[in-house]
């Protein structure tokens, strides 16, 4: 699985310690290897215009 850059490392003036949590709470598309892939706001917004394109084809002058 890909490394990502979701996660928050905290660590506390008493003791040190670290503690990692993720944060993230989305969605995901993963590969036939496993490969984790973060669906972003660009990629859904590029994918309806595209769509919107596809159903709507320019008019021909």
């Amino acid at each position: 699985m890909q490394n990502n850059n979701n996660n928050r490392t905290v660590k506390t003036a008493s003791n040190q310690d670290e503690v990692t949590t993720d944060y993230f709470h989305g969605a995901a598309i993963i590969d036939d290897r496993g490969n984790e892939t973060k669906i972003t706001e660009e990629m859904i917004q590029d994918s309806l215009k595209a769509i919107l394109k596809a159903c709507n084809p320019p008019a021909d002058d």
